[in-house]
């Protein structure tokens, strides 16, 4: 490897290693189009000078309003590359988010196509500059084909700052906040995938989440350079063209969240694409969200490959991962913890629980951030004594698989007596017409006890007084939801994932309800 170290240090160390070993073979595919792994080594280095020639002296911060593309990867690389601090961003990401990445992170560049960018400042209007005073990139612009060299030759990249990735998270917090990355943290990262799941450049990823979450970033992108195999994008998902993408390309991964899995198996399941992946898929790997024993099931069914999940954070990387059974089932809990993480479960008094015992967890991981952003007492909340809370209640079970109780801050204060939402919304789940569900806490009684409610999605007609009397006959009193309420759909992330905080804020407001 081209690193001063034993193992690569950063992404251009994995991308110029790639060039040299297999220069002709295919890095990344986005529709008809490719790059091979020279001429990706050749677009990333053009693009990162350009990006140096572009950004005036000074401390700023590129955002990169990154698609899933050829051009997206290319420009995520050549920042990192050209030693510049970065933070991935939603590719639509409104003004507003905008200026709040800017508030946090001081002057900001931003990289997109230009349609984008001129809705940001339109010709004509605000700083000549640019938005609020950062260089406008054009996306398509910075990543053409490299010509021919002419003048002198650019200056020497600089080496990469340290703190080389500022990606945004809700964490343990439920707070966006930007966890602080090094490129090495990537690169570890990327090398645990390949190591647990064995792969090798003749595997092709299908990457079916967004590059941008730490998720696609790592288990994807870094993964297939890592292992010098063929990244196949997507750009913007679509159920159908998962699968048709999958077959054509004969990928034999893919990554994606436990939505894109539900709608691809949705999708097979009416009909519109009835080919199973089981002739070339020999791995589907799910994280972002928890994955429903039933979305796991119907993807099984109707699409082929079992979905093997992984649990982990932006924060601390991979932490814990299903493997492959020989009967071609998925592994029990979340899977065990993967090569070069520690974890710890303790009590309330930080004491360590008995053997089988439910505590909070704690994890030591290769690929785990250093800080978050911004005021120092996030960070010394997430860590204790070198450990970072998860804020996830777990246990381990005999064989050493790790099994996830819930979140140690959304559990229910009834009375004095704790109630597991995941506890109450897999007994709402079980009833066949409810499509999803979400449960909370609200405070009452000036505030020292809490009520539980909960909001649904039916799938077919339901009434709250049939579902509370449902819950009754499978949870104990204090577990019932006091308040049902009956809702088109759930706010959700990008990745698939519930926005409990925002069911809560806005639960009441001209919703249909049912009291329990």
């Amino acid at each position: 490897m081209p690193s001063t170290t034993d193992s690569p240090a950063t992404l251009w160390d994995l991308v110029e290693h790639a060039a040299r070993l297999s220069p002709g073979a295919t890095a990344v595919r986005h529709g008809v189009r490719a790059l091979t792994f020279r001429e990706l080594a050749d677009r990333v280095q053009a693009a990162a000078e350009r990006l140096r020639t572009r950004l005036p002296p000074g401390d700023a911060t590129v955002g990169l309003l990154f698609e899933n593309t050829l051009e997206g990867a290319v420009a995520f690389l050549a920042a990192l590359r050209a030693g510049v601090p970065l933070t991935p961003l939603e590719p639509d990401s409104a003004e507003s988010h905008l200026l709040g990445v800017h508030g946090d992170l001081g002057p900001l560049h931003l990289i997109g196509r230009q349609t984008r960018l001129r809705t940001l400042c339109p010709p004509g209007t605000g700083s000549p500059e640019g938005w609020r005073g950062g260089v406008l990139v054009d996306v398509h612009e910075l990543t053409a084909r490299p010509g021919a060299q002419t003048g002198p030759a650019p200056a020497p990249l600089p080496a990469p700052p340290a703190e080389a990735l500022y990606h945004y998270t809700s964490g343990s917090t439920g707070e966006p906040r930007a966890a602080v990355h090094s490129q090495q943290d990537l690169v570890r990262g990327g090398e645990i995938y390949v190591h647990t799941y064995g792969i090798t450049p003749a595997d092709r990823i299908l990457a079916a989440v967004p590059l941008l979450h730490s998720f696609g970033m790592v288990a994807a992108l870094t993964a297939a350079l890592h292992a010098r195999a063929e990244l196949v994008l997507l750009g913007r998902f679509a159920p159908a063209d998962m699968l048709r993408t999958a077959r054509q390309h004969a990928c034999t991964i893919v990554v994606g969240t436990p939505l894109a899995y539900d709608l691809a198996a949705r999708s097979a399941a009416s009909g519109r694409e009835t080919s199973r992946l089981s002739d070339t898929v020999r791995l589907c790997l799910s994280s972002g969200a928890a994955l429903p024993p039933a979305v796991a099931d119907r993807f099984a069914e109707h699409c082929g490959p079992a979905v093997q999940q992984v649990y982990g954070s932006t924060e601390a990387g991979v932490v814990a991962a299903q493997l492959p059974q020989p009967d071609g089932a998925a592994d029990a809990g979340v899977g065990r913890p993967v090569r070069g993480v520690r974890i710890r479960l303790v009590d309330e008094e930080d004491r360590p629980v008995p053997p089988g015992g439910t505590g909070a967890l704690l994890v030591r991981t290769p690929a785990m951030f250093t800080r978050y952003l911004g005021p120092p007492e996030p960070s010394e909340r997430a860590f204790r004594d070198g450990w970072y809370v998860t804020g996830d209640m777990a246990r381990l079970d005999g064989e050493g698989r790790l099994h996830l109780v819930g979140r140690k801050d959304s559990f229910i204060n009834v009375g004095g007596k704790k109630v597991n939402p995941l506890e109450v919304e897999a007994v709402l789940l079980a009833h066949p017409a409810v499509a999803e569900a979400v449960v909370w806490g609200e405070l009452v009684e000036e505030q020292t006890s809490e009520r539980v409610r909960a909001a649904v999605v039916p799938r077919s007609p339901l009434s709250g007084a049939e579902l509370a009397a449902h819950c009754r006959d499978r949870l104990l009193a204090h577990q019932v939801p006091a308040r049902i309420e009956f809702v088109a759909s759930l706010p959700k992330t990008s990745l698939g994932k519930v926005r409990r905080a925002a069911v809560a804020g806005t639960a009441a407001a001209g919703h249909r309800e049912g009291p329990a």
